[in-house]
């Protein structure tokens, strides 16, 4: 009996043993928890403090109050404006803009949510600002690029406009040189062209022997004959040259020969003329004399008589046959 006593007695000293040791560092526990819980308060006591302390710095330093929250809030609105018309200007990428305006939109948010609040956080407020005043300088870095480029283009378009204006200065040099130029060959061309002289027409009778007089009926007119002389030229090439001549009667026709003869005048214009004679000129004064056969007789009047080379007049004369 005294055995079972003793037992129960020990188990029961154990029990108060471990519930004393449990109190105490309950205790402990509570104590330390305690402690942190002063120190956090203290310290967000501390920190309360000091956001007071610089709302009213800044409220006494009149760096924001009521009214600049709303004109930041405006400037925002402007600011965001601003970089709208930015987006008409292709000069800057559309993506960096769009980025800037997202931030100010966030910003107008911030602003509108601290408005809310009855009691103002001037410290975020004071930061919104600082925010918003970089995206300003950020947005002036975009007006002066685009400034820079804009006195840049206007520079590239008035070099362009001074560059076309030479170009064009030149090209009507170039015209007025190729004009020269051409007139001068013209010019030239006309020097080289062959001259006659002394150009003399009459109409010839072939009698049936053979024989040749002059006449001046027109019933007994076989042939026209024009002489005459080509004059020297240094500046026209030596060598075989085709002379032409062109009877006219009163009529304004053109006798013609066997096979019509064909060329082309200064103008342009192709003409017939009645006959033609291939002579070798060496640039020297050379006398010829050019017939022309009649074809089906000739009428009473005047005939005007022309001499071509390379389609030109260089001699003239008429008769008369009755």
């Amino acid at each position: 009996m005294s055995e079972s006593n003793s037992v129960k007695k020990n188990y029961s000293t154990v029990i108060i043993l471990a519930l004393i040791i449990a109190l105490g560092y309950t205790g402990y526990l509570i104590s330390t928890l305690n402690k942190e819980n002063h120190q956090i308060n203290k310290e967000l006591s501390n920190l309360l403090f000091e956001n007071n302390e610089m709302n009213q710095i800044l409220i006494n330093e009149d760096a924001l109050n009521a009214s600049k929250t709303e004109s930041l809030k405006d400037n925002l609105k402007l600011m965001l404006f601003s970089y709208d018309s930015l987006e008409k200007n292709n000069t800057i990428s559309l993506d960096s803009i769009n980025k800037q305006k997202l931030k100010i939109m966030s910003l107008m948010k911030k602003v509108d949510k601290l408005n809310s609040k009855s009691n103002r956080d001037w410290r975020k407020i004071f930061s919104l600002k600082k925010e918003a005043e970089t995206l300003r300088g950020i947005m002036k870095g975009y007006i002066h690029t685009i400034d820079s480029l804009n006195t840049l283009n206007i520079n590239l378009s008035n070099s362009l406009t001074e560059k076309s204006n030479s170009l064009s200065k030149v090209s009507k040099q170039n015209k007025e040189i190729k004009k020269e130029n051409n007139d001068l060959a013209k010019k030239v061309a006309l020097g080289a062209v062959l001259q006659s002289a002394n150009v003399t027409v009459s109409a010839i009778r072939i009698r049936s022997s053979g024989s040749q007089s002059e006449t001046t009926r027109a019933s007994k007119t076989n042939m026209v004959k024009g002489c005459f002389t080509l004059l020297e030229n240094k500046l026209t090439l030596s060598g075989d040259k085709t002379i032409y001549i062109r009877v006219i009667d009163q009529d304004n026709k053109t006798l013609s020969s066997a096979d019509p003869i064909l060329i082309e005048n200064a103008e342009g214009t192709n003409i017939e003329v009645s006959s033609k004679r291939v002579v070798n000129y060496q640039n020297e004064n050379m006398d010829i004399c050019i017939y022309h056969e009649i074809i089906g007789g000739v009428t009473v009047g005047k005939f005007k008589v022309e001499v071509y080379n390379d389609g030109y007049i260089i001699g003239e004369s008429s008769f008369a046959l009755r």
